[in-house]
């Protein structure tokens, strides 16, 4: 089975064998220049041409493919949204926008596990952020944030250009007023989750081996003082072309680097965690868990 994970700003194609596998992705900005009319047709272009290009090179149909739309996807007209369906079901897909609620279903899937703590999950998104709190490996709580890395790039523009003489702890400040909820669960512990465990890797988190818990998906954690020391080196001395090439399969998936992980911080910071664990689970581990094809214990980003 193959599955499309498109998001606000990257598109993501998984192959399930015997374990899940992200085997082509491409970071299409559908959020820049969004309006009432809806999504740039030259952004819905990109996708067309994207999913025709894999479509022929893994032969996929709508028997052996699934479409989950997510985020800005849920806010286009219906008439944009009306197009991209007659364009996908000539590409003999359903194309599928779901709900906030069967997102966060799907992520919750994907997370559970034997925890044995009280465990903040974190899900960025384009728009919003969703936590959910485990206790026990029950859920306690879930929270939906109003906030999301597009809302870093409209307060700091120039995040990405070393020369913007903007200071880690002014974008926090800023982003901690987007947060009015108290999130401040009693947790030590956050899971990061998003290509996180990616991300950490390629810029060298100094990551350790995860002590609190083993559920042989996640094995290393980072310091909330480490994970801060690196952020601030990366905004202030790291370029983005040093961050894009070292993706080079998908060098924009980078471009949003920088204000992700200040709103990370910004959440942490704010919920008062002591310890992240980076990890690549997002809602398709989810959809194939809850089909019963693994137990999400295999998973390749």
């Amino acid at each position: 089975m193959y599955y499309f994970d498109i998001g606000s700003s990257t598109v993501k194609l998984y192959e399930y064998k015997t374990e899940l596998k992200l085997i082509e992705e491409k970071s299409i900005m559908f959020k820049k220049g969004f309006s009432e009319e809806g999504i740039l047709q030259e952004n819905i272009d990109k996708l067309l041409e994207f999913t025709k290009e894999v479509k022929e090179k893994y032969s996929l149909s709508e028997k052996n493919t699934q479409i989950f739309a997510t985020g800005i996807w849920r806010k286009i007209p219906n008439t944009q949204l009306g197009d991209v369906k007659m364009k996908f079901k000539e590409f003999d897909f359903e194309f599928n926008v779901i709900s906030h609620d069967k997102e966060n279903f799907y992520f919750q899937k994907a997370m559970e596990g034997n925890y044995h703590n009280r465990v903040m999950m974190v899900n960025m998104g384009g728009k919003t952020t969703e936590l959910v709190i485990f206790n026990n490996d029950k859920v306690e709580n879930r929270v939906n944030l109003n906030v999301g890395v597009s809302d870093v790039f409209d307060k700091f523009k120039n995040i990405n250009n070393l020369d913007s003489g903007i200071t880690k702890e002014e974008v926090i400040n800023c982003l901690e007023t987007l947060i009015p909820e108290d999130i401040d669960f009693n947790c030590d512990i956050a899971i990061h989750t998003g290509g996180e465990l990616r991300f950490q890797k390629l810029v060298k988190y100094n990551l350790q081996e995860n002590k609190f818990f083993d559920d042989g998906i996640h094995k290393e954690y980072v310091t909330y003082e480490d994970f801060d020391k690196k952020n601030e080196e990366l905004l202030k001395n790291t370029s983005l072309e040093e961050l894009r090439s070292l993706m080079p399969t998908n060098p924009d998936w980078m471009n949003g680097a920088k204000a992700g992980i200040m709103l990370g911080e910004t959440i942490f910071k704010k919920a008062h965690i002591k310890y992240i664990i980076p990890s690549d689970l997002n809602l398709i581990n989810g959809v194939v868990k809850e089909e019963g094809l693994f137990d999400g214990s295999k998973s390749s980003n």
